[in-house]
């Protein structure tokens, strides 16, 4: 008798406390993720400590969608890090502030092994290397971009298995957050509509 054997893969444990959570959990929308495309395909399983914003209308949760600018851009092409969830259609703005202009993805280049290069229908302004691009609603003017939906923003404590609909995940509310095990970046403007996780 033969004994399968598979290799184990296990994300770093990036939640460090856990104060409150969301009972009973709650169920992740994957159809935001759809265009997201990682090698050409769509990504199949969701990385724990995500933030996710509610939709106060369905009671799904909505990953919010981040990119780190890996160069400056001020026209309307932005070179990002690698390994994020933009998809073209998506609607971005620079920071978790929401100062800024926003507008949509007409495009993404994945073909250069170190970034990938979004392109804008408008310019939203210049982003230095290091600042975040933020998922919002719509296109706006500066100053008026909202995130997508209106409810809390909470973070994953599981992984979340993609290839399956409705698929549950628990939620972090209240606690402490190692910023450094997280999958996608956050800045200081998006830690600012978290007030009770300290990230560290």
């Amino acid at each position: 008798m033969y004994r399968k054997r598979e290799r184990e893969f296990q994300y770093p444990p990036g939640i460090e406390k856990i104060i409150e959570d969301v009972i009973g959990g709650g169920t992740i929308d994957r159809r935001d993720l759809q265009n997201a495309l990682f090698n050409g395909k769509a990504l199949d399983e969701l990385p724990p400590i995500v933030i996710v914003v509610k939709d106060p209308e369905t009671g799904l949760y909505h990953v919010l969608k981040t990119a780190m600018a890996s160069d400056a851009g001020s026209e309307t092409t932005y070179k990002v890090a690698k390994n994020h969830l933009f998809g073209v259609g998506d609607f971005v703005t620079i920071g978790g502030a929401l100062t800024g202009a926003s507008d949509k993805i007409t495009a993404i280049d994945k073909s250069d092994a170190d970034f990938d290069t979004i392109t804008l229908a408008a310019t939203i302004g210049a982003a230095t290397k290091g600042q975040v691009l933020v998922q919002v609603k719509d296109k706006q003017a500066a100053k008026a971009a909202k995130l997508p939906y209106d409810g809390e923003l909470v973070v994953t404590m599981n992984k979340v298995d993609l290839t399956v609909a409705n698929q549950q995940s628990g939620l972090l509310v209240r606690g402490t957050v190692n910023e450094s095990c997280m999958p996608f970046p956050v800045d200081k403007g998006l830690k600012a509509l978290m007030p009770f996780i300290r990230f560290v």
